[in-house]
């Protein structure tokens, strides 16, 4: 609460929200988290870019809009950038759009430099100056990642914002994407004091780091799971920055994200052939015979079935797989992996796939009702991150009984517990970041589901009874928000 008694108010300031932009994780809890946190009494709003296609995407979802007459403004590089407000209820959370020339370009820039990365400045001052245009005025600003980092930068050292004193969170969904560019002409061009580019400030080895700046700004810092909060202050996960997290540690903690439960729901989901729950697993075996065929595989087959949805990027750990293609194939288990990314990664699944063609399958690109097809047909799913600052596809696995084998690291670690421990777990685990790690753990869930069903049974059950709800995390996030408010 305020010190007047009133729920605290939060802008989330976003550049992605799903479902109507999206590339990752970030999407995802920002299109779920502030309902949660509206249900615990948090007076939340979101702020978000209208990128390409975002507003056609609300349309199409049925969500009504309304366009405010007052548009806001940002002073960059010497003109006025202008945005108009589209206020929309999206899951009873109230959302405003920012539509703008600025937002006509694609989400994230291939390569990022002074012209770039000009949208995420624009849209964090405007951002600042959405108060006038809606007649609400925040308490807190909840920034996210890099994108919307430099908006913490602009209330410690710009010229006409670091006057407001506002509070501001940095929640840090994953720290291998940071912001960095060469510093001219953004400098100037930004209106931040010459003095905001130092060693302890936004400078990072004679470029711009905004997430460094962020992180060093904002009045508070999360991460999106309790053991990423720790692995980040080491050099060995994030090498230079490492000592910036170590030295700001006392205002960072880390919170698990949630889920949507309602989204990602066995029982209601529309996507998948048939329904199961907990009581009632029978569906799921029909869900394995249309992925099976989906996959040209026999649908007959008494073999496990190992799915794996993910961007192909070097955090996820593909060359392990890859590597490992023919021990997974002599398994007898079928490897189905749905994504894009790198093209090596790429490659070196199709590669494994045309020498194992009875065995793997790798369906290139996104397919969202094939994504649920394949967390509910699957019987194990395969997560071997190199590094996960939580991971939901974990989660989501678990709830469509799907039993996850994945390696202990980040929000992996705090989800997912070994089976073979003495008190038991919801799947199987690894340490060693390379293939034999990622086979032992492989190889004992593969025998698990071959020789004791009833075994196999329970550890499903034990994972679609956990809790991934936003219940818990909401609220912790409730807490820090009246933290740093009082």
């Amino acid at each position: 609460m305020t010190k007047s008694g009133s729920a605290v108010k939060v802008l989330f300031v976003t550049t992605e929200l799903a479902p109507f932009s999206k590339v990752g994780g970030l999407g995802d809890v920002a299109g779920s988290l502030p309902k949660a946190l509206r249900q615990a009494g948090v007076d939340v709003r979101v702020v978000t870019p209208a990128w390409p296609g975002v507003l056609e995407r609300v349309a199409a979802s049925g969500v009504k809009t309304t366009t405010i007459k007052t548009k806001v403004y940002a002073a960059y590089d010497w003109r006025i950038h202008s945005a108009t407000v589209i206020k929309a209820d999206v899951k009873g959370v109230p959302t405003y759009f920012l539509n703008a020339e600025d937002y006509s370009g694609d989400m994230y820039p291939s390569q990022l430099n002074y012209w770039t990365a000009s949208p995420f400045a624009v849209f964090c001052m405007q951002a600042l100056e959405l108060k006038d245009a809606i007649e609400w005025e925040p308490d807190i600003y909840h920034c996210h990642d890099w994108t919307s980092a430099f908006l913490p930068c602009a209330l410690a050292w710009h010229r006409h914002y670091r006057q407001r004193g506002d509070k501001s969170i940095m929640t840090l969904h994953n720290v291998a994407y940071q912001g960095i560019f060469e510093p001219s002409p953004f400098l100037e061009a930004s209106g931040l004091e010459p003095w905001s580019f130092s060693s302890s400030t936004m400078e990072f080895y004679g470029q711009v780091n905004l997430l460094k700046g962020g992180i060093v700004a904002a009045t508070a810092v999360s991460t999106v799971s309790p053991t990423y909060a720790n692995e980040i202050q080491t050099y060995e996960s994030t090498r230079e920055l490492s000592g910036i997290l170590y030295q700001q540690r006392s205002k960072l903690r880390g919170i698990l994200n949630g889920l949507d439960t309602k989204f990602w729901d066995p029982a209601g989901d529309k996507a998948i052939p048939a329904k199961f729950t907990v009581k009632d697993l029978k569906g799921k075996a029909a869900c394995k015979k249309e992925l099976l065929a989906r996959a040209g595989f026999d649908t007959e087959t008494n073999a496990p079935v190992i799915v794996c949805v993910s961007r192909l990027v070097e955090q996820k750990g593909f060359d392990m797989v890859f590597n490992a293609a023919h021990q997974i194939a002599e398994t007898g288990a079928k490897l189905l992996i749905l994504g894009s990314g790198n093209d090596w990664i790429e490659n070196g699944i199709m590669k494994a796939a045309e020498e194992n063609p009875g065995s793997i399958k790798l369906f290139k690109g996104y397919d969202e009702p094939l994504s649920h097809l394949m967390y509910a047909g699957g019987d194990i799913f395969l997560m071997p991150s190199v590094f996960e600052p939580c991971g939901l596809s974990q989660m989501i696995s678990m709830r469509y009984g799907t039993v996850p084998v994945v390696r202990e690291v980040g929000g992996l670690r705090d989800t997912v517990f070994d089976v073979d421990r003495p008190e038991g777990g919801n799947g199987f685990t690894f340490l060693t970041c390379d293939s034999d790690g990622m086979m032992w753990a492989l190889r004992r869930a593969v025998e698990r589901y071959n020789n004791d069903k009833a075994a196999w049974k329970n550890i499903m059950l034990e994972g679609m009874k956990e809790d991934f709800t936003w219940n818990k995390s909401a609220g912790l996030y409730k807490q820090m928000y009246e933290e740093i408010n009082s």
